[in-house]
């Protein structure tokens, strides 16, 4: 990890299909190599057609791992939801994210559940309690195979389960799983918390990944939230987990990795 930032780092991005010979994704790789990130979230939108062994060897030719699954690329493209109204529907997002742990297994990586929550829903509280108990399905398993699940909070725009972390947590209040985290991101609380310090440091016990993403969903220093700030709050409650950075793309990714390492490193 570069001595200039003292949490280890690492970058959410879409794998393409063609990664092995994809120009584009390498010069972002050789970036985060660059910077001594640790590792990836990645989104696989068919993570059955991966072979996990090419993947691995080609991360560690970058000296990363694969940190996390990020289920949202294929919760879109399969129309999945936790939260389903309809049984047969919900009972197939909880088949696929066993699948997803399964997958994650074999990397040593926990999974990130976001939009694979669902999308807003006429009646938020029956939206919970659906949500909720798919979790309760998925958490044996979770278990069992020793793999982190994180759900996000994400901004009531987005889903109607799970938006600021005082839900988020409530949500898993009588599911006994050590393996059950939140996920908390800079974009969402910037939206949904009154006080982002004050619920950091509330529900610290819950969270060891937190997503740096600043305020018009671009990466850090491309919009307004006081990442020096987040940076020093995070050190001063003695923060022991990981950083993944997300976001949508201003220039082109490599130049975005680039801009926003010198805007965090600067500090």
């Amino acid at each position: 990890m570069d001595n200039r930032f003292p949490f280890p780092l690492s970058l959410q991005l879409t794998l393409p299909e063609n990664y092995p010979s994809s120009t584009d994704f390498s010069g972002a790789m050789a970036a985060l190599k660059k910077y001594s990130f640790v590792g990836v979230e990645l989104n696989i939108i068919e993570p059955a057609n991966i072979n996990t062994g090419e993947l691995k060897s080609y991360l560690q030719s970058y000296n990363l791992r694969l940190t996390m699954f990020a289920t949202g690329a294929t919760a879109k493209a399969s129309g999945l939801s936790l939260a389903d109204e309809v049984e047969k529907k919900r009972a197939l997002a909880i088949k696929q994210c066993l699948g997803f742990i399964d997958f994650a297994m074999e990397f040593e990586a926990g999974i990130i559940i976001g939009f694979l929550k669902g999308g807003t829903a006429a009646d938020k509280s029956r939206a919970c309690r659906l949500f909720s108990e798919s979790l309760k399905s998925i958490a044996p398993h979770a278990e069992a195979c020793r793999v982190p699940v994180l759900v996000e909070a994400t901004n009531r725009y987005e889903s109607s389960v799970a938006n600021g972390l005082d839900d988020t947590v409530e949500l898993m209040a009588d599911i006994q799983s050590r393996y059950l985290r939140i996920l908390p991101d800079t974009f969402h609380m910037n939206i949904e918390e009154s006080n982002m310090f004050a619920v950091l440091e509330k529900y610290g016990q819950y969270y060891d990944s937190i997503h740096f993403s600043d305020n018009n969903r671009f990466f850090p220093g491309r919009g307004a939230i006081d990442f020096g700030r987040v940076i020093s709050f995070l050190k001063k409650i003695n923060y022991q987990g990981g950083v993944g950075i997300e976001g949508n793309i201003k220039t082109d990714l490599t130049t975005d990795i680039h801009a926003a390492m010198e805007y965090l490193m600067s500090l």
